[in-house]
């Protein structure tokens, strides 16, 4: 017989919802959404904003394609960075495309 198990903490529950849509642990969705803005800077925040990590693959969303040559170009330093603050490997890619907001 299965017994009934107790409460879970929410950080155990995203993980477990998020490992079945095959997304990074919460910890890491943190670190990518919540914390945009101190990884990338104020200015490039304003232009720029994470969509989606599945995968290992982060997709930004730029406003402008100089924007989009921009990220390019940082997208190895943001990758170390977001991996650090995520205490993974939790990006091995970063993909950009011009959206206008």
């Amino acid at each position: 017989m299965h017994e009934p198990s107790g409460p879970k903490r929410i950080g155990e529950a995203l993980d477990q919802v998020a490992y079945r849509l095959r997304a990074p642990r919460a910890q890491v969705l943190a670190a990518v959404f919540e914390a945009w803005e101190e990884l990338v800077g104020t200015v490039m925040a304003a232009h720029a904003s994470p969509v989606r990590l599945v995968d290992g693959e982060l997709v930004v969303a730029v406003d402008d394609p100089a924007w989009a040559t921009e990220m390019k170009f940082f997208s190895s330093d943001l990758i170390d960075r977001i991996n650090a603050v995520a205490e993974q490997e939790a990006v091995s890619s970063l993909t950009v495309r011009v959206r206008p907001r």
